[in-house]
């Protein structure tokens, strides 16, 4: 069961704790691991730095960058996060449009949630994002996952990105920030601009009107992701 908490106020997100120290044989069992993941997937594997949490709560999300294949490790043998303690932090966006909220189907490579619906944009939080005095700028992330996924930039927003929500999934370890984003391209301009990309995530990309929202999440069923569900809900609820 995901835990949901709506927000005032976007939290002050930074890297200020120590990283766990991991015993030889741990390490072992993670390369093991990675080896054998990059075998499968070959050059779709890359091990880059992502932001781990150590503390969250409403106003401040303070933790550590890790290395990817960790993640990884922890996903395929659970019983490795006792050791290696990787609580990723991601971003998704409810990103609005005259003609509704955007949702799109992850390709079935992807490593969550393949082949499923969700909100977009989305992402892990990365040391990309981290500034030098070590606080991290969750608009900074949501933004470039929005010209990844759907290549809409900053520019074409009509408001600055609001935090409203977090989502703990206590499974799979990962918390997401559920962020607003605002724009006034138009349905049909969105998907000229996503049928461009060139490496897209997504397989598809539907703009479901307000009005028709509700009843979209209801047909998906099982098929819309757990984060996705659980944020849709909450701001339901909450009248948003």
């Amino acid at each position: 069961m995901l835990s949901v908490r709506l927000l005032q106020s976007e939290p002050r997100v930074m890297v200020g704790a120590t990283a766990p120290t991991i015993r030889p044989d741990i390490e072992a069992r993670v390369d093991e691991i990675w080896r054998r993941e990059k075998q499968r997937r070959s050059h779709e594997l890359y091990n880059g730095r992502l932001f781990s949490i150590d503390h969250c709560d409403a106003g401040t999300i303070v933790g550590w960058i890790s290395e990817y294949r960790y993640f990884i490790a922890q996903q395929r043998e659970p019983s490795l996060h006792a050791a290696l303690k990787i609580k990723p932090l991601a971003v998704t966006g409810i990103l609005c449009c005259p003609d509704g909220v955007l949702f799109g189907r992850r390709s079935d490579r992807s490593e969550m949630d393949a082949g499923c619906w969700e909100l977009v944009p989305s992402g892990g939080v990365e040391d990309t994002a981290v500034g030098p005095t070590g606080q991290v700028s969750l608009e900074r992330c949501i933004l470039i996952e929005l010209e990844e996924e759907i290549g809409i930039g900053a520019s074409e927003l009509s408001a600055r990105s609001r935090a409203v929500a977090l989502v703990e999934d206590p499974r799979s370890h990962v918390t997401d920030v559920g962020i607003m984003l605002a724009t006034t391209s138009p349905a049909a301009q969105i998907q000229r601009r996503f049928a461009a990309l060139e490496n897209r995530e997504y397989s598809q990309l539907e703009i479901v009107a307000p009005a028709e929202v509700r009843a979209f999440r209801g047909s998906l069923a099982d098929s819309l992701g757990a984060v996705s569900v659980a944020l849709l809900d909450a701001l339901m609820h909450a009248g948003l």
